[in-house]
């Protein structure tokens, strides 16, 4: 792999790695990823399992033995899930395309999934939203904006995570910040 954004940022990763976030308490194995991720073919999820491990992304959390083998419980090393700003200025224009591509992609399929439920469901009670607002702020304020939303978004990821609740629904909620050039 070149760098970290390209690890991280693949489509299928991604999936890999938000399946994690959602059960960082106790884990998942390669097998319950097939379970959730089931519009990957269990050989490519693995392969690119073994690629975030190897690149540090995600960790064995425990082992356990099953009859003759041994079954790994995966876990997100958040740390190494996150691109620093020196990482992503180092990446190219075209690299940052890209980029944005799957991350785009992959809202675009996980709101997809959401609707198809909602029609399997015969639920006409959409609570999705979005909402585009340009802000007219200087320097030292925009870095205060940043700053109180990503406390906000570390606060309620934090309190969810403690949260017991099995059946409480997972909410995406993801951000695109372009400054005007």
């Amino acid at each position: 792999m070149a760098n970290k954004a390209d690890i991280i940022l693949h489509p299928v990763r991604m999936k890999i790695s938000q399946a994690l976030m959602r059960n960082k308490e106790n884990g998942l194995t390669s097998l319950e990823m097939v379970k959730i991720i089931k519009d990957v073919p269990q050989a490519t999820l693995y392969r690119h399992i073994q690629v975030l491990l190897d690149a540090g992304v995600i960790r064995i959390m425990k082992e356990k033995k099953v009859r003759s083998i041994s079954e790994k419980y995966y876990i997100l090393n958040e740390e190494e899930a996150r691109l620093s700003a020196d990482e992503w200025k180092k990446s190219s224009s075209k690299e940052k395309l890209n980029y944005i591509s799957y991350y785009q992609l992959s809202l675009m399929t996980q709101y997809q999934n959401y609707l198809t439920k909602l029609e399997e469901q015969d639920c006409s009670d959409d609570v999705s939203t979005f909402s585009l607002v340009e802000l007219k702020l200087d320097d030292e304020n925009f870095i205060k904006f940043q700053n109180e939303l990503n406390d906000l978004m570390i606060k309620y990821y934090n309190t969810t995570n403690k949260i017991n609740d099995l059946d409480a629904p997972i909410r995406t909620i993801a951000f695109t910040i372009i400054p005007e050039s």
